[in-house]
């Protein structure tokens, strides 16, 4: 008797400090997250908002779990450009990226990771793409907390290999921040920071804001909305953007 008394106390005690160590649900949205999924993504960039000039499509991802610290992906966009003088509609250019990733641990801490991607010029109009062949290697680390909240942030360099000699060359460096938190209630927030740098023209930067929300809608279902605006720099790609995401995890 004195035995189950013992081990039911124990029960007591362990099981909670148990369930305080699992990790909370894997919404795809940590990039130490290494999940299978398929995404389909809606959006539109308002580029110049009084000038009439924009950009939608939808964007499908697809992402394959290698290992634990390695997937691969590609991402293939359906673009529609408009102006008042031209619009165009068709395939843009395809990214196909290979991940590396070192999870925090169960109870928080640091992660940490590496990527790359390469675009290829697959754009069915020059409106629609940057005609050119360019890769985009990239490194990050965040901090996460137990309580679900992460912090990250990661530098990518985008740079053009070689294509259509008519084309801008591209040489542009980005750094991105974010703070998110993940709820045991299935939704998240996340904020996220951008500073972009064009290296091919002098003093060319462009500061652009982002808040996302999401929620699961079942355990292996995810829906959230993504929102941005140039908020500062003399280099201004965009007014602003919406988009809407539907992933499905664990395939």
């Amino acid at each position: 008797m004195k035995k189950w008394i013992l081990a039911a106390v124990l029960a007591g005690v362990l099981l909670p400090a148990q369930a305080q160590l699992q990790r909370k649900y894997e919404y795809g949205v940590e990039p130490t997250e290494n999940i299978t999924s398929l995404e389909v993504n809606p959006n539109f960039t308002a580029i110049d908002d009084k000038a009439g000039i924009s950009t939608s499509g939808v964007t499908a991802k697809m992402y394959n779990v290698i290992n634990p610290n390695w997937n691969w992906g590609i991402e293939v966009p359906l673009t529609r450009f408009e102006s008042p003088t031209e619009s165009e509609t068709g395939l843009g250019d395809i990214t196909l990226a290979l991940n590396w990733m070192k999870p925090e641990s169960i109870q928080g801490g640091f992660g940490y990771g590496a990527h790359m991607e390469m675009i290829a010029p697959t754009a069915t109009d020059k409106l629609l793409g940057a005609g050119k062949v360019q890769i985009g290697p990239a490194a990050f680390a965040l901090y996460s907390w137990d309580n679900g909240i992460f912090t990250a942030i990661g530098y990518k360099q985008m740079i053009s290999l070689f294509g259509d000699h008519a084309r801008d060359t591209i040489d542009m460096g980005r750094l991105r921040y974010n703070i998110s938190y993940l709820s045991d209630d299935k939704w998240w927030v996340q904020a996220n920071l951008y500073y972009y740098h064009d290296f091919t023209s002098s003093n060319q930067m462009e500061v652009v804001p982002e808040l996302e929300v999401g929620t699961l809608v079942n355990d292996g279902t995810a829906l959230y909305v993504n929102a941005g605006t140039h908020a500062a720099g003399n280099m201004k790609s965009k007014d602003w953007n919406v988009s809407i995401g539907f992933r499905i995890l664990y395939l």
